[in-house]
């Protein structure tokens, strides 16, 4: 517990002066409950035991300041609390969102997203709960318990010692339920997760959903996932009835008992009748705190789950940066190359295997291969969301300021799925690049082929596109990924399959105006599509693992559209991007 709780008590640094406040607030109110118990031994002693009733007044008073400063304190602490733990819980949140996004796609993979959102939304309240409530209620309740059980000494030391014999009972029943919470806790948190990951899952593919004619099917698939919720949820109510109750009633059969030993007491007359008054009021206040302490205490057995969830999630956080990734001496213009870069996933054989290519400033190439061939993994190696086991990735030509910003900030994507958001189309032109004026976002789209679609919308530029752009047509929606690519203008752009939705017309037009935009930029394709060859520069291959440089025939002869009988014979040898050695550039500092 207190290993997990050590990743986040960072969080607290910088607010000791909340924190201060808290705990002075909590000691104030404190010292006004432990009051009204001996303002109430007072009246006894003068009203019943000496008759002196001009006191009464004055009681009633003090009884009325009480109230208004318990008021006020109480106004206060809520205010100053809910600004800790708001600070507290936007602080984690917003450490795991930064985690999430700079984390390695191998880290992230095995969770689901609707599982994601599920820690963000339950367990960091839970730790935030834990640091805010935990920490500071710990010390608090253990200092009103001390204060409260010196009294009771002083009022009646068997009583007293009674008193904490069933605090104890009920502090070793509490931690004996650890187990069965912790495992109940983790169970449910489990369900609400695959609640959350089938809706977050079904609610942003309702298009496919009703194309496939399956809304009974996850209709029948959401009602098992409740029923299923409904019975952990409540054989765990029934698990945390029994925990939080059995405590209680140790800590009832005490008092119970106190007050028949209270009332042989009174009857030998060795207490008086104030002082026993006095003793069950203050048990009152030593069963508070003490009650407070076991609620801790079981807040700490689901607090562990929560702990674990995250502690989990944030696994490699501290991990040293890519070093597969650099950046190399200074030229006129960018270039990009590939050396040696090896890769495999898990339990599988490599997909990448000693891949070079180098790529010149301003190259605009295209890169063809058959499902499953790696293309997918080359890009996410190029933009850092993958390490290679062997190699790296080096781009040429940066200049001094340029090499200070991250690699994957001088490449651009454009893929056949571009992420939008459900907001307008120009703000969805403009995530990643929100500085840019209206003249240049105008230009893009117009790059992109897009103007006279946009314009064509309800309110033009300022129109809702729905959620992932599910208003716009699939060609619509690639197109104002290009033009949010274009808009970017970075020295690199990678184009994955962004043409795949597009009629031949539109797609040689915004090819066109790319090569011509972007004529000192490397442009690289990666496609199934055939058509537009000559555009390229040169075309390769992504076979068993390596690249090469092919001619359009032989890469027609090896994606299956042309036949080897049918083909003429190539003009020229084929040059193979792997058969000469890729120079290893020096690394620069």
């Amino acid at each position: 517990m207190l290993t997990s709780v050590g990743l986040f008590v960072r969080h607290l640094k910088g607010k000791g002066r909340l924190i201060v406040a808290m705990f002075l607030l909590g000691l104030a109110g404190g010292a006004v409950s432990l009051a009204p118990p001996l303002i109430g031994k007072a009246f006894i002693d003068a009203v019943a035991e000496r008759s002196d009733y001009g006191i009464v007044p004055k009681i009633a008073a003090a009884l009325v300041a009480l109230a208004l400063l318990d008021l006020g304190l109480g106004a206060v602490t809520r205010l100053v609390h809910a600004r800790l733990s708001a600070d507290v819980l936007v602080a984690i949140r917003e450490r795991l969102f930064a985690h999430c996004l700079q984390a390695s796609l191998e880290s992230l993979e095995k969770f689901r997203h609707g599982d994601l959102l599920h820690r963000f939304g339950a367990d960091v309240p839970k730790i935030q709960a834990l640091l805010v409530d935990g920490v500071l209620g710990f010390f608090q309740n253990v200092l009103f318990l001390l204060v409260a059980a010196v009294i009771l000494l002083n009022l009646s030391t068997p009583l007293a010692l009674w008193s904490f014999a069933g605090l104890a009972l009920a502090l070793l029943i509490t931690i004996a339920f650890r187990q069965p919470i912790e495992t109940g806790t983790r169970g449910l948190r489990e369900v609400m997760a695959d609640l959350s990951h089938f809706l977050s899952e079904r609610l942003s593919a309702l298009r496919a959903v009703r194309l496939h004619a399956a809304q009974q099917e996850e209709q029948q698939r959401f009602a098992q996932l409740n029923a299923g919720m409904i019975r952990k949820m409540l054989r765990f109510q029934v698990l945390d009835a029994v925990a939080s109750g059995t405590p209680g009633l140790a800590l009832t059969a005490s008092l119970a008992w106190i007050y028949l030993l209270g009332g042989r007491l009174l009857e030998s007359g060795t207490i008086g009748l104030g002082t026993f008054v006095a003793f069950i009021l203050y048990q009152g206040r030593l069963y508070g705190p003490a009650r407070g302490l076991l609620g801790m205490v079981r807040g700490f057995q689901e607090a562990q789950v929560s702990l674990s969830r995250i502690a989990e999630l944030l696994e490699g956080e501290n991990s040293l940066p890519d070093a597969s990734v650099a950046t190399l001496g200074v030229s006129e213009k960018v270039g990009l190359v590939v050396d040696g870069v090896s890769f495999a996933y898990l339990d599988n054989p490599p997909v990448l295997r000693q891949l070079n290519l180098q790529l010149a400033p301003g190259a605009k190439v295209g890169l063809f291969g058959t499902s499953g061939a790696g293309k997918s993994t080359l890009v996410q190696i190029l933009f850092g969301l993958r390490r290679p086991q062997q190699g790296r990735v080096l781009i040429t030509g940066l200049d001094s300021d340029s090499k200070a910003t991250p690699f994957a900030r001088h490449l651009g994507y454009a893929g056949a799925e571009p992420f939008l958001l459900h907001a307008t189309v120009e703000e969805n032109l403009r995530y990643g690049n929100p500085a840019a004026t209206q003249e240049q976002l105008i230009e893009a789209a117009r790059l992109a082929e897009a103007e006279d679609f946009i314009l064509g919308l309800p309110d033009g530029y300022a129109t809702a596109i729905g959620g992932r752009g599910l208003a716009l047509s699939d060609g619509q929606r690639q197109r104002i990924g290009l033009a949010r690519l274009a808009l970017r203008s970075p020295n690199i752009l990678v184009l994955d399959e962004a043409f795949s939705a597009l009629d031949p017309e539109t797609e040689m037009r915004v090819r066109h105006n790319f090569w011509r935009a972007f004529h000192d930029r490397i442009i690289l394709s990666i496609t199934h599509r055939l058509s537009g060859l000559e555009d390229y520069e040169r075309l390769y291959l992504l076979r068993d693992g390596q690249v090469r440089h092919v001619g359009s025939k032989e890469l027609r002869i090896a994606l299956g559209t042309l036949t080897a009988a049918d083909d003429s014979p190539m003009v020229g040898p084929a040059i193979s991007a792997n058969s000469a050695a890729v120079p290893t550039p020096r690394r620069s500092a």
